[in-house]
């Protein structure tokens, strides 16, 4: 409420209580007949004017805000788009196993090492489609018979190399300590695969008879081979 209608409003409240009869001394205090005592009156007078006083303060005020706050915010923010997380699944491998009958090798040349002889072998996918070859086998060295000479060991890796259709790959096959009689020509190598395929290169030629020299009859014979690699 304004001050200035405050002070209005008290300047009448004192009109009002100078205006009331003041007895002139306690004797004199009468009480006349059919009228209210002059303290009675003046008793009532401050009463009504501090109700309306009252009245006027408390009903003219209203909520008023906090000290330091601040009007609502009417700004939204605005909607979260969900994301959606698209996952994209490669589709298993159809590639299988390369097929033995699919597979060409020969034998390119013969190197000689001291107690041993390597052949240079070439492995060419005549087939038409990509295909898995196991980059380690079991090498053999045979004879013009088929028979084997010197049986090598299963690899204890398992790892593949994927071939496409015409690609070569190449590998070394070493041979050493063979003490037997000289078998029938030609003499070549072949691969034993994990699932029992097999493959037997062509010789460098039909008479070939290119064996290991004997390093000691009572010492094993053996056969290795490399991975097979572009």
């Amino acid at each position: 409420m304004p001050r200035d209608r405050v002070s209005r409003l008290l300047d009448e409240f004192s009109a009002v209580t100078n205006a009331a009869p003041r007895p002139e001394s306690p004797a004199r205090r009468m009480v006349m007949r059919n009228r209210l005592p002059a303290a009675t009156l003046t008793g009532a007078s401050l009463i009504v004017v501090t109700v309306a006083v009252a009245a006027l303060v408390f009903g003219r005020s209203g909520p008023s805000p906090a000290v330091g706050s601040s009007p609502s915010s009417s700004v939204s923010s605005a909607p979260s788009v969900p994301t959606t997380a698209v996952s994209t699944a490669s589709p298993e491998s159809s590639i299988g196993p390369c097929d033995p009958a699919d597979l060409a090798a020969r034998i390119t040349l013969w190197e000689g090492a001291a107690g041993s002889r390597i052949a240079n072998v070439q492995l060419t996918n005549r087939g038409t489609t990509d295909c898995l070859l196991e980059q380690l086998a079991r090498p053999q060295l045979v004879n013009g018979d088929g028979g084997v000479l010197i049986d090598g060991r299963s690899p204890a890796s398992g790892d593949q190399i994927t071939v496409a259709p015409g690609a070569v790959l190449n590998t070394l096959v070493e041979a050493g300590n063979y003490c037997k009689a000289a078998p029938p020509p030609p003499v070549s190598v072949a691969f034993v695969f994990r699932d029992g395929g097999r493959v037997v290169a062509q010789p460098v030629d039909p008479s070939d008879a290119t064996l290991p020299p004997c390093l000691g009859p009572t010492q094993p014979a053996t056969i290795d081979m490399h991975p097979w690699a572009r």
